[in-house]
This record gives C-alpha cells, sequence and structure tokens, in this order.
C-alpha cells in the first residue's frame, strides 16, 4: 500500500519541491496551498501524515494541527509540522505540541525524506 501524505503549505516553490521529493520517493500526495483547503481535504480522506507548514492564510498550522486532531476517524497517523521561526518561540505555541515532529525550513531533500519516513514507520507500528 502507498503511503498518503497531505501536504499543506502556502508558497509556490516550496509546495513543489516538497511534493516532487515526495512523488519520487513513492509517495501519494494530495497538496493544499493554505490551513482552511488542508482541513477541508483532511475531512474527506484519512492521511498517514499531514505535513503542516506554520504561516499560512485562512487558517495558520497550530490551528490547523489542532483541527486535525479533532477529526475522529480521519485524524492523520502522524503530523509534522513545518517552520521558518525560531524553534524556541515554536515551541512555545501549545498546539506545536501535538505534532509529532518539528522541523525548520529550509530543510535538506534527505533530511525532510529521513524525517517522513520515521514518522510513517512509527505510524504504521501502531496502527
Amino acid at each position: 500500500m502507498t503511503e498518503s501524505i497531505l501536504l499543506v503549505e502556502d508558497n509556490a516553490p516550496v509546495l513543489a519541491q516538497l511534493n516532487q521529493t515526495l512523488t519520487t520517493a513513492g509517495y501519494q500526495v494530495t497538496t493544499a496551498i493554505n490551513g482552511l483547503d488542508g482541513y477541508n481535504k483532511a475531512q474527506q480522506q484519512r492521511f498517514d501524515l499531514c505535513i503542516v507548514d506554520h504561516l499560512m492564510p485562512l487558517m495558520n498550522g497550530p490551528q490547523l494541527v489542532k483541527n486535525l486532531i479533532s477529526l475522529g476517524d480521519n485524524t492523520p497517523g502522524n503530523i509534522l509540522f513545518l517552520t521558518t521561526q525560531d524553534l524556541k518561540t515554536v515551541n512555545q505555541i501549545t498546539e506545536v505540541h501535538f505534532a509529532d515532529k518539528v522541523l525548520s525550513k529550509p530543510i535538506s531533500n534527505a533530511e525532510f525524506l529521513a524525517e517522513v519516513r520515521k514518522l510513517i514507520e512509527y505510524s504504521s507500528e501502531v496502527a
């Protein structure tokens, strides 16, 4: 079974880069251009992993994370939170603690894929 990933990122070049990295690695990727778009897609389908950007219009990353964990049967297997902000500042945001991993951008494709693989493997072990 191919793992499904919801990638929520409002920066088009970053979205394209991460999407290509994930699809090349064999993942089935659904993209969303902001938090509200991502939340609507997460209500329609359960994803093995949701990758959530921090600062987005309409619904920011922390609010999206909070909403994702309340989806019941559609709650994602894991949540990866991406930010360009200082990690010490980000870790003070309550909702960020619901994410399984927080990474700082920019991030290398190799490091990004390694973290994605770890989270998906962990998700399938506890499922």
